[in-house]
């Protein structure tokens, strides 16, 4: 059974965490009264315990570089000053250690919030080790993050001095021109020795199974010394560099540079990284001193590797922080080139789908339906995928959703009733595009667009109504060309009194049948009618039943136009009088006007 825990902030922010570790401090102290069957967790829970409260209240200390070497105003040894670019990379190496060890935190306070949020009743025990161990990661992060920035002021200062100083420095570049033809020298000669081994090796396996072991400590003396042979070359080889660099002999100080460089990348990964970081910053100083555009000329693939090395640097690094983990622009990158190739795909998939309609393979509302539904479904996926490729958490936001689906329910109760109701239009098709539609008696026309929230119809007088698609669920809806376009009208007139009945019948049916109107004529079924409908006061009411279909259905006002034309026109021409509204007045006399007529006198 889940019991979804909160992480415990107090125990590594606030003003009062002392005195809470205090309660913690009793708490750990009950249940090892009461549990003597977890010593080994109540143990690593109290030494946790003691580490957060010398935490909670340290600042990390880092060593300064050691600029008293640097001090002097002229004649700085060559030997200070190549100490000094030690320090610096050693600095740089202590940066990148930072990063690396920033990534492995995040990693553990991630899966220790998982721990704490999705923890279960069984395993409610180890609640408080999850949240003691998650608050010292997290004052962990805090010191290595303001470490990390005291190295990064640290190292921005002590470049800005390395050149600065570098022409105070004093370089006798005949000792390190001796220097390093005696290191090729022996370089030379240890390779050739390790030659020798090897091929001694390869004799001594042809008849032995194994090798002697003192042929195997040669082996193993000589690759250390090789090493360390080299290591040293390329320190004097940097050095010598140095020192043409301040005579400005740019073709010797380039010649060391790619020297320096192929020799790098014969020793193992670690030392390549050291002297990569050493070599940069010589770099930096050749380009202030030769210029940016000679360094880069002088080794165009080593400028490239620079360039590719400084751009992943910072395309790595975090900008901010979302759910306990670091966000780069390399992140941000992904995420929108994952979006943009899924909406590229559900875009296809949408133009794919009404394809399949204009070819006629399937009809244009099912194609309408599959397009719409499927380019959502992929819409909904690509985002997922694109959360997911940065490792973001779904689970906190589920439940947050969870929280707050009764109050968002009721905010969106009308949209989520739109979207349940188009849903199931777009799957009943009982209204379909195309359709002439009668909503009320003052909306009507023809479906022009469905949307999973509102259906568009366009109105004779080409009036677009947007409508929410629950109102078709819960409402009545006349679909005028659900199964048939056919439909009959009722046309009404009136003759007057007098008129003879099989006369106005036929008069009107014959002139029909010559007529240019659209309607059905050929199918007894649907034969037009005459109907009387009423005696009225000054009328004789009649009805033209007549049935129409097509273009006719959707324009039902223009259509009964059309009709009572027609009936006006018929009736003038054979002489049938077509009556209006008649009122008779009767004036009554008084007794004493009927006295006056009678004597006048």
């Amino acid at each position: 059974m889940l019991l979804s825990a909160n992480v415990d902030t107090q125990l590594y922010e606030g003003n009062n965490t002392l005195t809470y570790y205090e309660t913690v401090e009793k708490l750990i102290a009950n249940n090892e009264a009461e549990d003597k069957n977890n010593t080994e967790r109540i143990t690593t829970e109290k030494m946790i315990l003691s580490k957060l409260k010398t935490m909670i209240g340290s600042t990390p200390k880092i060593d300064p570089l050691p600029d008293a070497l640097l001090t002097k105003e002229n004649n700085i040894s060559s030997n200070d000053y190549l100490l000094y670019l030690t320090a610096l990379t050693q600095t740089v190496e202590s940066i990148e250690l930072l990063k690396k060890e920033f990534l492995t935190i995040e990693e553990r306070i991630v899966f220790l919030k998982k721990s704490i949020t999705n923890i279960t009743v069984e395993n409610k025990k180890d609640l408080q080790l999850y949240q003691l161990q998650y608050a010292f990661y997290k004052l962990k992060l805090r010191d290595e993050t303001l470490t990390q920035k005291s190295y990064e002021n640290n190292l921005e200062k002590g470049k800005a001095l390395f050149t600065k100083k570098f022409k105070a420095v004093i370089f006798n570049t005949q000792d390190l021109e001796k220097n390093l033809k005696s290191s090729r020298k022996k370089l030379k000669t240890l390779q050739k020795e390790e030659i020798s081994l090897k091929l001694k090796k390869e004799r001594t396996l042809m008849s032995e199974e194994t090798l002697p072991k003192t042929l195997e400590e040669s082996l193993v003396k000589n690759d250390k010394n090789i090493v360390k042979t080299l290591t040293i070359k390329i320190d004097e080889m940097l050095g010598l560099l140095l020192s043409y660099l301040q005579q400005k002999k740019s073709e010797e100080v380039n010649a060391l540079f790619k020297e320096s460089k192929q020799d790098i990348e014969t020793l193992d990964s670690k030392l390549q990284r050291y002297y990569d970081i050493k070599r940069d910053m010589i770099k930096d100083l050749m380009e202030s001193e030769l210029g940016t555009v000679t360094v880069a000329l002088s080794d165009v693939s080593d400028s490239a590797e620079s360039i590719y090395a400084y751009t992943y640097t910072k395309l790595t690094e975090p900008l901010f922080t979302f759910s306990e983990r670091g966000i780069s622009t390399i992140d941000i990158l992904k995420v929108v080139l994952i979006l943009v190739i899924g909406f590229m795909f559900a875009s296809f998939y949408k133009r794919k789908i009404m394809n399949l309609a204009t070819r006629e393979k399937i009809s244009y509302s099912s194609a309408k339906v599959m397009s719409s539904a499927g380019y959502y479904i992929l819409v909904f996926i690509t985002l997922i995928i694109a959360l997911k490729s940065i490792g973001l958490d779904f689970s906190n936001l589920g439940m947050i959703a969870g929280a707050l689906s009764i109050g968002i329910g009721f905010g969106l109760q009308t949209v989520v009733s739109n979207l349940a109701a188009g849903i199931i239009l777009m799957f009943e098709r009982t209204i379909r595009l195309g359709d002439y539609i009668e909503v009320s008696d003052t909306i009507r026309g023809t479906v022009n667009d469905m949307k999973m929230r509102s259906t568009t119809i366009t109105t004779n007088d080409n009036i677009d109504v947007v409508i929410p698609n629950s109102s078709f669920i819960q409402n009545n809806v006349i679909n005028w060309t659900l199964d048939s376009d056919t439909r009959r009208i009722h046309i009404p007139f009136s003759v007057a009194y007098g008129t003879e009945n099989d006369k106005v019948e036929e008069v009107i049916l014959e002139e029909l049948k010559l007529t240019k109107i659209s309607h059905v004529s050929n199918i007894i079924k649907y034969s037009p009618k005459i109907w009387m409908t009423a005696m009225g006061t000054s009328s004789v009411d009649y009805e033209l039943i007549v049935w129409i279909r097509g273009a006719s259905t959707t324009k039902p006002s223009g259509t009964k136009s059309d009709f009572l034309k027609f009936i006006y026109s018929t009736l003038n021409k054979h002489k049938i009088e077509i009556p209006f509204p008649q009122l008779d007045l009767h004036v009554k006399k008084s007794a004493s006007d009927l006295s006056k007529e009678i004597n006048p006198n």
